[in-house]
């Protein structure tokens, strides 16, 4: 009897809490990742203003980054908010 105790393993934790907690964590994370996402892109548009990187330096640099994080929807928004 012991043995069936030991293999079974059970969350002190209440299933519907555990449910409710797990969405409202996937929901915060694709949130934080959305506004990470938006911060990167301004920081990207705005590499001209860093004295001695002109438009055609921050286009290639840009361009890079984007580059790098093409798997993700990184380069879509960059793209539409240009």
């Amino acid at each position: 009897m012991n043995n069936a105790l030991k293999q079974q393993k059970v969350s002190p934790f209440n299933p519907d809490i555990m449910t409710a907690f797990n969405r409202g964590y996937a929901a915060g994370a694709k949130q934080q990742q959305e506004s990470d996402a938006d911060k990167f892109v301004k920081l990207l548009e705005n590499l001209e203003t860093v004295p001695g990187i002109d438009e055609k330096t921050a286009a290639k640099i840009a361009k890079y980054f984007m580059q790098q994080f093409d798997e993700r929807e990184g380069s879509d928004k960059f793209e539409s908010q240009r």
